[in-house]
């Protein structure tokens, strides 16, 4: 029998409820979505008008907020109530009761929302006389020496979907199939119709959590609890007591989740099956001699970095299974690192410190086999996100960096000044480029190059026909290189050569700035770039002062040698010497067969990329190309991982990222590393971008250097 806070209804309530009550009143109706079949009630006062007001017989009514009540609230028609997301908590001996005049009429709970209370011997909804309806939302008996969340009595109640929580479970009518009851020490299953021994004690910082804290356990935002999934999210610092459980649990399949870096004083005594897992960072203080950071049976650390500091050990396994998988680990505590009964496993992940430990007979130990370790560092075996490269404004540093994949607190950056080399001159009509380079000391990022076309555009000079030919072309030099007139017997000599064809201008033009003679003048860089204007533009330097600037920065980043094979293979220079009636020439010859090398490279871009044989044309233009250096590593395999031939196989991620194994990497994809790509494309990461980072791979460079090719 139902214990009520009063001893019964009086005998006034009797008889103003057989005046409210109707005899008879129709069932819920189908459609209850039209405004004026719903209204809503925001306070304690209007719902409890609203739920035994004759009006609103098979209406909608709708909670606003939360409720709050210490007595008894009662309906008294049929009808829906929707408690919208919100909830109704009772206190003292509160409880909702329905009390409708026909036991084939209905109330219908809808809205996924919360009804507790804390009422010894009942139900936190007791039906009287009627049918209940459960739709979706948790109704949970806080009582755990006696009480239900459902009293029926005699009455009928059909369950579509809930969650149920209190000490009896002889409540049952009719249930559906998404249905969890759970008493404090039972657990009832709908599907299967059987009940299955259930204890589900967790205790953080010494407080046990319940339907009521759960949202926020100790009210400080670190720990919250869903009951659900049983995960207990982490996110911030609990200053315990470094000699106790900062969390205590019996939960079977509990997941602690780290959701931020956070730090916990107090052991974790854990002894249901466990994951803790959250690509985040937790430190564990514990002081106690006697016992350790970590207390387990069944325990999975994954995808996760925890530090171990204090005085006790670090982890023990008792009688189950310890895995760390894909983890970071750091033990520096005083005592044991790991002890184990039964199974110890490292999935896709090392020991580096020490060395040479060694796994046996349920510890982990030093080289000698003899002494267990009590520091220990384990590494993930991808420990290091995509690496991230930033230029400064002018191009002369780069800055690389990752972040760890289990701990971003774990950040590893490098700056780097970079060296710098002209890759086209500047032209009288179009900028010249600059190829940037960044080399790091941290050979987990790989050298940047960077193409800026930021050399300044050269003034035309308008240089007029000359009549004197070869010779005064000759006389030119003398004059504006070694700063004299011509001695007969030279001049001679160097008029026969260019006049014949033996040396055309650049070659002259550089054997005169590499002869002793002039290396004798001891010319500074400044007055060198002054001389090099006069002979290969035929202007004063003073006139392009941003220019002049510029090639001052590249003799002092590249050296005198490229400054001026630059200058020779200008526009101007070519003016020059065609007003002379001489060839410019060229200090750059292209090739007119491929190497070796660059051949065999090419033909595995076509095996590896593509998956076919190379036809002999294509191969001999990818071969030239890569021998001239016109072409680098990552701009051949680019134009064939981008090409319409490979596009047009449509190939899906798995297959696109094995075909870029095979090509940067020379191997098959490790499982761990096709499912860390597999996920960062589902995430958003592009074709290009993956790219861009297999082709950074230390593999991909090895495999350009074995090929002598420049891997860009």
């Amino acid at each position: 029998m139902r214990k009520f806070r009063s001893i019964a209804l009086s005998l006034v309530t009797v008889v103003l409820l057989a005046v409210v009550i109707p005899l008879f009143a129709p069932g819920l109706p189908t459609n209850v979505n039209a405004a004026s079949d719903v209204v809503e009630v925001g306070t304690l006062d209007s719902l409890s008008d609203a739920l035994v007001n004759s009006s609103n017989k098979n209406k909608l009514i709708r909670l606003t907020s939360d409720i709050e009540s210490d007595v008894e609230i009662y309906i008294s028609y049929p009808l829906t109530l929707d408690l919208n997301g919100h909830s109704i908590k009772f206190s003292n001996d509160g409880f909702l009761g329905i009390y409708l005049s026909d036991p084939d009429d209905i109330v219908t709970f809808t809205g996924n929302g919360y009804i507790s209370g804390n009422y010894y011997g009942g139900g936190i909804i007791y039906v009287n006389n009627g049918s209940l309806v459960f739709e979706s939302g948790t109704v949970e008996n806080l009582n755990k020496t006696q009480g239900c969340p459902i009293n029926l009595g005699d009455n009928r109640c059909t369950i579509k979907n809930g969650v149920f929580i209190g000490k009896d479970s002889d409540w049952f009518y009719e249930v559906g199939e998404n249905v969890t009851y759970y008493s404090y020490y039972n657990k009832y299953d709908s599907k299967t119709g059987l009940w299955s021994d259930f204890f589900n004690e967790l205790k953080v910082a010494g407080k046990s959590v319940d339907s009521m804290n759960c949202k926020d356990i100790l009210g400080d935002g670190v720990f919250s609890y869903d009951f659900e999934n049983k995960t207990l999210h982490i996110n911030g610092n609990c200053n315990y007591s470094s000699k106790s459980s900062v969390v205590y649990s019996y939960v079977s399949g509990l997941i602690i989740d780290i959701q931020g870096p956070s730090s916990l004083v107090g052991n974790l005594n854990l002894n249901g099956d466990t994951t803790i897992t959250g690509n985040n960072k937790l430190i564990v203080t514990f002081d106690d001699l006697s016992s350790r950071s970590v207390y387990c049976n069944n325990l999975l650390i994954k995808d996760v970095s925890i530090e171990f500091q204090g005085k006790g050990d670090g982890i023990r396994s008792f009688d189950g299974e310890l895995t760390i998988e894909n983890a970071l680990i750091n033990d520096n505590t005083d005592g044991e690192s790991i002890r184990f009964d039964n199974v110890f496993s490292l999935n896709h992940c090392k020991i580096v410190e020490p060395e040479k430990a060694v796994i046996k007979s349920h510890a982990i130990y030093m080289e000698n086999g003899t002494d267990i370790v009590t520091k220990l560092v384990i590494l993930p075996d991808n420990m290091w996100g995509p690496n991230e490269y930033t230029w400064s404004d002018d191009y002369s540093k780069c800055t690389a960096k990752h972040v760890c994949v289990v701990d971003p607190t774990m950040i590893e950056t490098e700056t780097v000044t970079t060296t710098s080399k002209v890759k086209t001159p500047s032209t009288t009509s179009e900028k010249g480029t600059t190829t940037y380079t960044a080399t790091f000391l941290n050979k987990s990022f790989a050298t940047q190059t960077k193409d800026v076309q930021n050399i300044p555009v050269i003034e035309p000079t308008a240089t007029p026909e000359k009549d004197g030919g070869f010779e005064d072309f000759v006389e030119r030099l003398y004059t504006v290189a070694l700063g004299r007139a011509s001695e007969p017997e030279g001049k001679a000599f160097w008029c026969e050569h260019v006049g014949n064809g033996n040396l055309n201008g650049a070659q002259c033009a550089n054997e005169f700035l590499l002869s002793k003679e002039f290396k004798d003048r001891g010319l500074s860089d400044e007055d060198f770039l002054k001389v090099l204007y006069k002979t290969f533009f035929d202007r004063d330097a003073a006139a392009d002062p941003d220019g002049f600037n510029f090639w001052m920065n590249s003799l002092k980043t590249q050296g005198r040698d490229t400054v001026v094979d630059c200058f020779i293979n200008s526009t101007e220079w070519c003016n020059v010497c065609a007003s002379y009636g001489v060839k410019s020439g060229a200090t750059r010859a292209k090739a007119t067969v491929a190497s070796a090398n660059a051949t065999a490279f090419a033909k595995r871009l076509y095996t590896e990329c593509l998956g076919r044989e190379a036809e002999e044309e294509g191969l001999k233009f990818w071969a030239l190309g890569l021998t001239n250096l016109e072409l680098t590593g990552k701009q051949a395999a680019y134009e064939f991982f981008f090409s319409k031939e490979f596009n047009d196989h449509n190939f899906d991620n798995k297959e696109l990222i094995t075909r870029m194994y095979k090509t940067f990497m020379g191997r098959e994809p490790d499982e761990y590393g096709m499912n860390f790509w597999l996920d960062s494309m589902k995430n958003g990461m592009t074709k290009e971008q993956v790219f861009n980072e297999f082709v950074k791979s230390a593999e991909f460079t090895g495999i350009c250097k074995d090929y002598a090719i420049d891997r860009g």
